[in-house]
């Protein structure tokens, strides 16, 4: 019992200081270890799919840097805090003309923290470095670490946009509609 008790003394604190913590890849081309430092149970970087066309054109796959990784960060908050002060407007509007309707503000306006997400990065045909940031609140029992997660309807569970990361601008904001 002591032997077991000393075990698990010993254990404990590593495990709770490894859980979502960072994740090593090593670069294949010059093998040196990068280590990200982004939260590994909220972010996965996929590797991009070169048969979903409609993503990225005339793109070949890349890496991303923990300094990408934070662009990806400012620019993914600039995105939504400009997103989100229209769609407050259309809840209020919504909940005054029908204050009978329970409507949950959440279902209008987004807080990234309820995401988890996914990053496809590519450079395109002009030598630009950009990513397809997929984000979504439900994953319904998927394999998201691995596989895209894409899904019709949902609302604002589900959204995605790209960003240049070259330029530092966002386009394509796609929010999923209600069914």
């Amino acid at each position: 019992m002591t032997r077991q008790l000393t075990l698990l003394i010993f254990l404990l604190p590593i495990c709770f200081t490894s859980c979502g913590q960072t994740k090593p890849e090593t670069k294949n081309k010059e093998q040196q270890q990068i280590v990200y430092t982004f939260d590994t149970s909220t972010i996965v970087i996929l590797p991009f799919d070169t048969t979903r066309y409609w993503v990225f054109k005339d793109s070949k796959p890349t890496d991303l840097t923990n300094d990408d990784l934070q662009k990806i960060e400012t620019i993914l908050n600039d995105c939504i805090n400009s997103y989100n002060p229209e769609q407050e407007k259309i809840y209020n509007e919504i909940k005054d003309k029908n204050p009978e309707y329970k409507l949950d503000k959440k279902n209008f306006i987004i807080d990234l923290t309820r995401y988890k997400r996914q990053y496809e990065a590519v450079i395109n045909s002009k030598g630009e470095k950009e990513v397809w940031v997929n984000c979504f609140c439900r994953t319904h029992n998927s394999n998201w670490r691995n596989e895209r997660v894409v899904v019709k309807d949902g609302g604002n569970c589900y959204f995605n946009l790209k960003i240049n990361l070259t330029t530092g601008q966002y386009y394509e904001l796609m929010v999923n509609g209600d069914a």
